[in-house]
């Protein structure tokens, strides 16, 4: 091969080796995917649920349906669980769960009672918090009942329950004083709760309950506000079996809005009274649900056994910081029992709290308030008396 040859291969192989590059580049440019972005998640808005439900009144026939629901008799044990059964899931999924422990858990050692002095046993503390409360309101008329000792014992029994928090009733000036906060999705949540008296029992310890005292209040909210981004009070307050809100409850109302307090739940009238949104001295909104009736009692009338399940979410803007209340609902329940009309009192068994969303022609007819005093109950005639009451609001059906 003479030099001009060589020179010719050469060039070829070089060629060659150009050509072999540029075709790896091109496989390689068409073969790569361009690298996806990862998603972004919808981080714009945080959302915690809340539910709220009355009055936990435990009446004699209670505690002895859940007596044989344990097993063997007057053997110190107890199981409530079958009479919250079919708003657990309810419960359970919301965020946080509220409820207004009317009968005092004063120990079972006082010995367990009903009306008109309630000493409710332990379990009932159990089996709340086993199906999904968080939030216990334990400022009532009735929290005196069994004096302090009454209110010592109840303070040990919730504390020994996982996640539940209490307000109302306390055992020392810096039990009184402590802000509870309840903390969930980065949202911190303090809790007050306030009663308008104790059935004329004087408290042993001004720290003992916590009454609607206007001062005292102003100086709650101001430190709870300190400590949380939502201020959420429970207020036991109004008439008895009064569907309308007395002007006390009126003045209260527009104090806490007026103090940026964003939710009242109200309770003690044990029957449902209105929802409504209370404007306050610097353009906030105060959601005050007046009165959600009875979760669970033994009382002799139709309204007494209609109360409400109070739904709605606080929703956090992540890039303002603000929060509102949004989804407003009304979930009409119904304490269903059977008996006999001619003794109602004595025969009342068969307790169980259902929506009224669930409950059927069947269990309604069944109920053991048809025919006393006259009465019926009905479905239709239910979500009446609901809708005639709460009217500003979405009643889920």
């Amino acid at each position: 091969m003479n030099i001009s040859q060589e020179k010719q291969v050469n060039n070829m192989r070089k060629l060659m080796m150009i050509l072999m590059s540029l075709m790896l580049v091109a496989c390689s440019t068409q073969t790569s995917a361009p690298e996806k972005e990862p998603e972004k998640k919808d981080e714009e808005k945080t959302k915690v649920s809340f539910i709220g439900v009355g009055d936990n009144l435990i009446h004699e026939m209670i505690y002895i349906q859940a007596d044989k629901a344990a097993g063997s008799e007057n053997d110190g044990t107890y199981d409530f669980t079958p009479m919250y059964e079919h708003v657990k899931k309810d419960v359970e999924n919301a965020d946080i769960a509220y409820i207004d422990q009317e009968s005092i858990i004063g120990g079972d050692d006082l010995g367990i009672s009903g009306y008109p002095t309630f000493n409710s046993p332990d379990q009932v503390a159990r089996d709340v918090a086993a199906t999904g409360f968080d939030l216990i309101n334990t400022a009532n008329n009735h929290c005196l009942d069994m004096y302090q000792a009454g209110i010592d014992h109840s303070s040990k029994i919730w504390s020994e329950q996982k996640g539940i928090v209490t307000a109302g009733t306390y055992t020392s000036n810096e039990d009184r004083n402590k802000i509870r906060v309840i903390e969930r999705k980065g949202i911190k949540f303090s809790f007050l709760a306030y009663t308008y008296g104790t059935n004329g029992i004087e408290p042993p310890h001004e720290y003992s309950v916590a009454y609607f005292d206007e001062e005292q209040i102003k100086k709650d909210v101001a430190a709870a506000k300190k400590v949380s981004d939502v201020v959420i009070v429970s207020a036991h307050w109004g008439d008895e079996n009064v569907s309308a809100p007395t002007d006390f409850q009126k003045k209260y109302a527009q104090l806490f809005a007026d103090l940026g307090v964003d939710v009242v739940v109200g309770e003690h009238p044990h029957v449902i009274q209105p929802v409504n949104w209370v404007d306050g001295k610097d353009g906030n909104h105060t959601l005050v649900i007046y009165s959600l009736g009875n979760f669970l009692s033994g009382m002799l009338d139709v309204n007494n056994v209609l109360s409400g399940m109070i739904r709605f979410n606080f929703v956090k803007d992540n890039k303002s910081g603000k929060i509102q209340i949004e989804d407003v609902k009304w979930e009409p329940l119904i304490t269903h029992y059977t008996g006999d009309a001619k003794d109602i009192l004595n025969t009342r068994k068969d307790f169980t709290v259902y929506k009224l969303s669930d409950y059927t022609d069947e269990l309604a007819a069944k109920h053991g308030l048809n025919g006393v005093d006259g009465q019926k109950v009905t479905i239709q005639d239910l979500y009446d008396r609901t809708s005639k009451i709460i009217k500003d609001i979405e009643i889920i059906k």
